[in-house]
């Protein structure tokens, strides 16, 4: 492990994979074409979820961070959107005839609250969206990761999370709008035109894309073997030099940005959001995804997604428990196939593995960008500096 680590150099480019994601766009590119507007608006929401899934295979398939707050952080990204197409609905359109929200009426509210009023501007609820998911994700993986929480552990403070959450935002009805969430939003509109159904398709679409190619680079640089060695054995990689804890904070900030966004898209594309995408139930369907896709392969959580998305709405209209056909699904893939579907692909095709081609002891590449990712954490660089002053002045002598 220690010689792959000093010496792993970028794979070539694979032409396979970016032959096989071509094609799968063009086909994903079309079908709005070709399909009417609910199968539209269903593929749309299942390529976002595919999306949350490669965000928490992140954590999970390749640092092996089992967690079930990846609701949580899709949510966040979600309420930032809502607010700010909910504030944009005109006042006629409000059941109050007034331009505040109709929930914050109803329960007493006679102006929009101060820390709400700036999400009714689109660069900033833009950025709200990334950055009230990926904030939080740091701050709370600060403190998990610093504290050298590990295992199981983690897995129970992200269901408290989850739980703690949900019963605050559902508390709150005033602000969030409570168990009904925030419903009858205004449409998405660029420049004062309206972004039609396929438009937002194709939007979710390029995201998805966008998420999948880029975690592919990720993982499959120097970062990524980083990230997979630290799942195989935490305490080698420690003993090597490798700032732990600054590696998990990263790829779960990452992670829960990627949340954010597919969040925000969600809200766009389905007119509402509410707490119950906070529940532990949408975080541990989320698990279940990559699960039966197979962890570690961006794909597999992308068409179990996909799949699964499409099982359940034909499930739905033969009987209202679905959910036990998935579970079936997912007790065979755990029994029988623990890698997931994609573990069944030959992999002769290339489309799910990197070339990892380990180079010599002598290189320090993959250290050296190890390093970079180091100085994320600012308390961090404020006291590795001095640090490294004294450590100078102490071999000196």
């Amino acid at each position: 492990m220690t010689q792959a680590l000093s010496g792993i150099q970028p794979s070539t480019f694979p032409k396979k994979r970016a032959i096989g994601v071509g094609i799968g766009f063009l086909i994903f590119a079309i079908f709005p074409l070709i399909m009417g507007e609910f199968q539209t608006s269903l593929t749309a929401k299942l390529l976002l979820f595919g999306a949350l899934a490669i965000s928490l295979d992140l954590v999970w398939g390749f640092t092996g961070i089992l967690s079930f707050a990846q609701g949580v952080f899709f949510t966040l990204g979600a309420y930032a959107m809502a607010y700010y197409l909910k504030l944009n609905v005109s006042a006629e359109a409000n059941n109050y005839g007034v331009a505040l929200p109709d929930f914050m009426v109803w329960n007493g509210l006679e102006q929009l609250p101060w820390f709400i009023a700036p999400l009714q501007y689109f660069p900033i609820a833009m950025i709200a969206m990334v950055l009230f998911p990926a904030g939080f994700a740091y701050i709370i993986g600060w403190f998990i990761f610093h504290s050298r929480v590990s295992g199981v552990y983690i897995t129970i403070i992200s269901l408290a999370i989850s739980s703690a959450l949900t019963t605050f935002f559902v508390s709150q009805q005033a602000y969030t709008g409570g168990t009904n969430g925030i419903t009858d939003v205004a449409p998405l509109s660029f420049f004062g035109a309206e972004i039609p159904l396929i438009g937002l398709y194709w939007l979710s679409l390029v995201f998805t894309t966008a998420v999948l190619v880029g975690t592919w680079w990720l993982t499959e640089s120097n970062f990524g073997l980083i990230l997979r060695s630290i799942k195989e054995n935490e305490r080698r990689i420690s003993f090597l030099g490798y700032d732990i804890a600054s590696y998990k904070i990263f790829i779960w900030t990452v992670s829960a940005g990627i949340a954010g966004i597919a969040g925000g898209l969600f809200v766009a594309l389905n007119q509402f959001i509410s707490p119950v995408y906070l529940a532990v139930s949408f975080g541990t369907q989320v698990v279940i995804w990559v699960a039966i896709g197979g962890r570690g392969t961006l794909i597999g959580p992308l068409a179990a997604a996909l799949i699964l998305g499409q099982v359940q709405n034909y499930a739905e209209q033969v009987t209202q428990d679905w959910q036990l056909i998935v579970g079936v699904l997912l007790l065979v893939v755990v029994l029988f196939i623990p890698n997931g579907l994609m573990s069944l692909i030959p992999k002769t095709l290339n489309f799910i593995q990197g070339n990892r081609k380990a180079a010599t002891a002598n290189s320090s590449s993959g250290y050296l960008q190890a390093q970079l990712i180091d100085w994320i954490t600012p308390l961090q660089k404020l006291i590795k500096l001095p640090l490294k002053m004294l450590s100078k002045q102490f071999f000196r002598r």
